[in-house]
Parts: C-alpha cells; structure tokens; sequence
C-alpha cells in the first residue's frame, strides 16, 4: 500500500519509518480503503497536533439552550436559529422519545413528558437508571413537559459526592431547578450554588460539557446576584452553536479521537513522524493526575481515554533512546492513574474509584495495563472481573456506547493480551471461555448483509460493523465472516473515503450523540485487524 496523505504541520509523511507490507494481490481493494481512510485522519489535525473532532448538535441541548435564551430575553437571532434547528429536527424525526418532547416543549407544543421517558427508560437496566428517571423527569419539567408539583419527593438522590465533576454540576443544577420548582428553595444549600459558579464564568463550558452549562445556568438564573453573568453567558451560546443552529451535548473529543486514531494510523503503517506528532498532541494534554480527558481542556480525567493515550503512546518508539523526558514518562503516569483506580472487585470505573466497575471500561484497562509485567496482579484481577460478569446471566453491556459489539470487541481484545502474557495464568481458562463467548456471540449475530447493528436485529451500520469486526478478524475459523464484514464496509465507503453511520456515543446514557470522526476512526482499525488477521484477503 503506497501511504499518501496531506502532512501534519511541520512533519512529512515521506519520513523514514515503518512502511507497510506490500499488499498481497487479493486485497489491493482493502489496502486502498485504508490508504483513503488514513489520509483522512491525518488531514484532521489542527494547529496543536490533535486530531479535530467535533459532536454533531442534539436535541436536548438545543431545547434547554432555547430555554435559556427564552428566561433570559436576549439574542433573537440565536433563538430563532435554535427554534429552526428543533423544527427541522422534529420533522426529521426526533432521536428518541424524551428528545421529542423536549423539542415540543421547548417550541410550546404539548408534550407528553412522563409518557416520552416511560418509552426511553423502560428497558434500560443500568445502575444509573434511577438518578437518569429523575434527571430526565426535572429536564422536562422545566421545559414544561412535566409538573414538578408531580415529581416524587428526591430526598439525597441529586447527591453526587464522590462522582465526576460534571455529573456533581449538573446534579446541583437538577436539585436547584427542582427546589424552585416546587417551591423549596430552602433545600438548596450555598454548597450548591458554589458547585455551579465556575459554569458562570466566561471561556468554554467547564469539562467540556454543554449539557452541564446550560442546565447550570438555567438554575443560576434563579438566584438574583448571578443573573448579570447568566445573561452574558446566554449571549455566548451563538458562537458554539454548530452549522445547523443547534447546541451539540460536547465540545468534542479530540483527545479520544487522537488517541484512537493514533494506533489506527500505526496500524495502517504510517510513518514514526506522524505517529510522533500525535503522541507530543497527547503528551501536552495530560492531566496532572496522569490521566486524560475526552477533549483539550477536560481537567476530569477517566479511565477510558487514560487507557487508550497509554496504549498508543507505547506504539510509538522514542526520537533517540536516553533523550530524557518522552512518551515513556507520559505512559508510566497514565499507568499509575489507571492503578489508583482499580476497584476492590478487580474491575475499573469510568471515573472515580469507588464507583460502579463496568466490563468494558475495565476490558480498556486491561489492554493498557497488559504489557507491563509489574501490573500483572492488577491486569488478572481485572480479567476475572471481565470474565465472571461475561459468565453471568442477563444481556451484554451497553454502556458508553449503545452497541453490543463495543463492549465484546474490547473484551476480545483484553482476554486476548491478557492469555498472551500469562497463558499459565490460573485465571487464563476462564478468560479463554469468556473470550470464546463473546466471539460467538458476534458471529451469531452478523446481519445477513454482513454487517452488525447496535443490537442484534438492528439494521447494519458502519461503526458497529467495525467494532464487530475487530474482534471476528481475530477469531480462528472466522475467516468466511470477516470477508462478509470487509465487504460490507467497502461497499458503503464514501466517494471522499469517509464513512456515514449512525449516533453510537452515549451521554447521559442512554441517549445518543454523535462524533462523526470517530466512524471513520473505528472503521480504519477494523479494517487494519481484517488485513493483519487474514493477510490475503
């Protein structure tokens, strides 16, 4: 494959280093679709490195952001681009029944609101399903989709000590809008408003979050010395409101993104510069805890992107050996994040340690952490959490992610580095079966077409596809179904080389956003594990 694409700044990707292998006559087809794909993330990059890569606009926000300009009375340009964007988005139709009514009650429609989330939360069986009921049910009330006078007494359920930053903002806002709401503001405490102020003050919104900004200051509001800053931050709205006038839920992710991309791009043979570049993107972003945020700016790290910054800074080799200070420093702190995290039960959390461990979160942990022969205790704890939660009954994890495919592709890929540096591990029979599980339930449930949907029975789409397809490519016998989903994939590329698919992010989970970049991202390492694990396909 002849590698060709437009240079980050500074680095040519003419510049020695690791070439690909040539390609075998039957996959001149897929090498070219990786060539495409390639070329497309290295032209993402911005001025500082990190690969750009921006959250589409969503419903909920721009119905809240509409709120807020509403109360607020200022800027009707804005307004009316937030009122058109939620028009066009309800005669599109809406991504899901409270983002529905949120949009009609926002526009002064009637909305259903306990019906909307009755429908968005009926089957959604996750630990947070309680603290989404209330959040979900005081979002439409205010949006007047919903009575607070029926909302159940909340007693300490907007308490969130102990929880990321973000969540403690936005569960503050809740309890304030609440409290006014059914006219107890007494409940609110000066600890409350305290956890609201920084969202008050000018700059991006703090932890990358506009869901929590808006929320935060649609509570501020309602306190008279902050009503001065509110509206100042009101009339900012207009300039991160996305091209089709609508507010996105994040910032973006440049920094997963970067990290992702980055081992695509090692992947698919990209020159040691380019990687390098990247790799001194991400080093510049880290948090002075060792981790990394989803996006430049995010002080909250967790353990997902930590994990994937700590898995691709170790692709890539150092500029001299003994030059100091490099990726090796940026890697053994990441490690050492990652290690205070580790839950008594062996599993990791997204967040904070303490909180609920979650199989695919600790399955990244697991492919950071593998490698280094010191964490071997630490990595097989966190295969047996893996592995006993795999075994028990009840429906495969969903959690960042809405597909199946995400949470089953990262354990096949854990279960698999861990059985490579301990196959004599008393734990590696257990992973062995937990591995061979989940393969089987991703062959068991490839669409006719060739792809995967979110769920089985869901049409195929690009991004699960891909996900599924990293762990088929690595499964022995698998050789029929990992043609069928390289075919599958190829078919669908872009006349640009990019790749279009559905919402797959999740936040506040269950509900869907979209990073688009992040398709073309996931795509290119399926395709990358299809070439390694069938050379002449």
């Amino acid at each position: 494959m002849t590698y060709c694409a437009p240079p980050l700044p500074g680095v040519s990707l003419a510049a020695p280093g690791p070439r690909p292998v040539p390609p075998s006559p039957g996959a001149g087809g897929l090498d070219r679709a990786r060539a495409r794909l390639a070329a497309r993330l290295v032209a993402a990059a911005g001025p500082d490195g990190l690969l750009r890569a921006p959250c589409d606009s969503r419903m909920l926000e721009t119905a809240l952001a509409l709120r807020l300009l509403t109360v607020t009375d200022v800027d009707p340009d804005a307004r009316e681009r937030l009122t058109r964007r939620l028009k066009t988005g309800l005669d599109e139709g809406a991504p899901d029944p409270v983002q529905e009514a949120a949009a009609r009650a926002a526009l002064g429609e009637y909305a259903d609101g306990r019906g909307a989330l009755a429908r968005l939360l009926g089957g959604f069986d996750h630990f947070t399903a309680g603290r989404k009921h209330l959040m979900f049910r005081t979002v439409l009330a205010e949006l007047g989709a919903d009575a607070f006078a029926g909302l159940p007494d909340p007693g300490s359920a907007f308490e969130a000590r102990g929880q990321q930053r973000w969540l403690i903002t936005e569960m503050a806002a809740l309890k304030v809008l609440h409290a006014f709401g059914t006219r107890s503001p007494r409940l609110v405490t000066e600890d409350d408003w305290r956890a609201l102020e920084p969202c008050a003050l000018p700059g991006p919104p703090p932890y990358g979050n506009h869901l929590a900004r808006v929320l935060a200051l649609l509570a501020l509001r309602l306190r008279p010395r902050y009503a001065a800053a509110v509206r100042e931050r009101a009339r900012e709205l207009r300039n991160v409101l996305r091209e089709d006038g609508g507010l996105p839920f994040l910032t973006g992710m440049d920094v997963f993104a970067t990290a992702t991309g980055g081992l695509a791009l090692a992947g698919a043979g990209a020159p040691v510069a380019t990687l390098r570049a990247l790799a001194a993107a991400l080093a510049s972003h880290q948090n002075r805890d060792g981790g990394w945020g989803f996006d430049r700016g995010v002080g909250q790290s967790d353990v997902d992107d930590t994990a994937y910054c700590v898995e691709f800074l170790r692709t890539v080799p150092p500029e001299r050996p003994g030059a100091g200070p490099g990726p090796g420093t940026e890697t053994a702190a990441g490690e050492r994040y990652l290690l205070a995290r580790q839950g008594e039960d062996g599993g990791f959390p997204t967040f904070e340690r303490g909180t609920a461990s979650e199989v695919a979160i600790t399955a990244a942990a697991v492919n950071a952490l593998a490698p280094e022969p010191a964490h071997r205790a630490a990595v097989a704890a966190a295969v047996r959490f893996v592995t006993a939660r795999q075994e028990a009954a009840g429906p495969y994890e969903r959690s960042w992610s809405l597909n199946e495919s995400n949470a089953l592709f990262r354990t096949v890929l854990a279960h698999d580095s861990f059985l490579a540096v301990a196959p004599g591990h008393p734990a590696a029979a257990g992973a062995a079966r937990a591995r061979a599980r989940a393969a089987a339930r991703l062959l068991e449930t490839q669409n006719r077409d060739g792809g995967w949907g979110h769920v089985p029975s869901d049409p195929s789409d690009p991004i699960s596809t891909a996900y599924a397809l990293i762990a088929v490519a690595r499964t022995p016998g698998a050789r029929i179904a990992t043609a069928r989903a390289v075919r599958h994939l190829l078919e669908r590329q872009r006349p640009d080389g990019g790749f279009t698919s559905r919402p797959d992010q999740a936040g506040p989970r269950p509900l869907a956003y979209h990073v688009p970049l992040l398709t073309d991202v996931c795509v290119l390492l399926g395709l990358n594990h299809a070439r390694a694990g069938l050379p002449g396909l």
